[in-house]
């Protein structure tokens, strides 16, 4: 898609980007440096927010905006509120027409602004998706995430088939898209919840008309040992549980019910999957949450057919599905504990931001 940058030099930017940022000041200046160093940078503005940081975040993301001598980065300092408050936080102060999320141990790839800037320029686009290249914590390249196959790129309507596809497919990270800003409500992310990228992409996705496809990775997503995605625990379970409940609330019968099925029926699989990793103090409450999410679901199912005489299958049986599953991971974590599997236990110490050099 041919885009001359002299198109927006006297307007105003298009895209904010909102880093939440909690204890990575060995990663913060690479996240901001692998904006500042796009092409298009003066078409987006960065909102980085700092979640009360107890190490040397706020100090490394000063260091940025003073060597960008606040042309584009703005910093909030906040008292610690979780991810979900950062990003809150951070939407609250954006002024553009497009928005994005990053998280500050990650990185946006080369070619990110060529390839969305002139998108959100057409200004017709409610919400631009793009694939994720899982990276270590050296940015060695690890996996690929694929929103989009290569067949799909381009707009399309946000209609059925392909609320659809996004359903069955359930790849909810927000940082993997960029929106159009009044698509959210004040302080959409719930605080304190685990998962709330999946308690609000589905609901936005719903609340745009429109939809352009990337079949490029943009973004380089870091696995890091000891995230909060590396590690399960019970909360995770619990957390699943209420997006699962929040999904089911919104089938009334009409022609979403089958959407929103899917979406909870990707949230139990998920828990189900979480639940066998769940530390051993924490499996029985875990069980028992999983249970009581299937109970939810048998509600529903009733509660559909009682009203409009639909049928909805249930749910398959879970239980030794997930002890057997149970069984293979803690097997396969003593397989990696025998080869003595080298694992970055330690928080990464800050260092100069290198120039990324990962591209699509």
């Amino acid at each position: 898609m041919p885009f001359e940058s002299d198109s927006l030099r006297d307007t105003n930017p298009l895209l904010t980007i909102v880093v939440a940022a909690y204890n990575i000041e060995g990663y913060i200046e690479e996240a901001l440096e692998s904006l500042l160093s796009q092409p298009h940078i003066d078409a987006m503005k960065i909102i980085v927010v700092d979640d009360g940081s107890r190490d040397e975040t706020y100090a490394a993301a000063r260091a940025m905006v003073e060597r960008d001598r606040g042309v584009h980065i703005e910093l909030i300092q906040q008292q610690n509120g979780g991810l979900s408050a950062a990003r809150n936080t951070g939407l609250a102060a954006v002024r553009t027409p497009y928005v994005g999320f990053l998280d500050g141990d990650d990185i946006y790839l080369k070619g990110f602004t060529e390839a969305v800037i002139p998108v959100l320029a057409e200004g017709k686009w409610d919400v631009v998706e793009y694939n994720v290249k899982i990276i270590d914590d050296d940015g060695r390249e690890l996996d690929d995430i694929t929103l989009v196959d290569a067949t799909d790129g381009g707009g399309v309507p946000m209609n059925q088939a392909t609320l659809k596809q996004f359903a069955d497919r359930f790849h909810t990270f927000a940082w993997a898209r960029v929106y159009r800003t009044g698509l959210f409500d004040a302080a959409p992310f719930p605080v304190g919840r685990h998962y709330e990228d999946a308690a609000l992409v589905p609901s936005t996705y719903l609340r745009a008309s429109s939809l352009y496809r990337i079949a490029t990775p943009l973004i380089g997503y870091r696995r890091r040992f000891g995230s909060i995605t590396q590690c399960a625990s019970l909360r995770d379970v619990e957390d699943l549980r209420a997006n699962g409940k929040e999904a089911l609330a919104r089938c009334d019968g009409g022609e979403m019910d089958e959407f929103w099925l899917t979406v909870f029926d990707k949230l139990f699989h998920r828990a189900c999957h979480v639940c066998a990793r769940v530390d051993r103090a924490s499996f029985k409450h875990a069980s028992e949450t999983l249970n009581a999410m299937a109970v939810d679901h048998r509600t529903t199912r009733a509660t559909l057919t009682a009203r409009s005489g639909r049928e909805v299958g249930e749910l398959a049986p879970f239980d030794l599905n997930v002890r057997a599953d149970r069984s293979i991971h803690f097997l396969k974590g003593l397989v990696k504990k025998m080869l003595r599997r080298s694992l970055d236990h330690h928080q990464r110490e800050r260092r100069p931001s290198p120039s990324n050099q990962l591209s699509g």
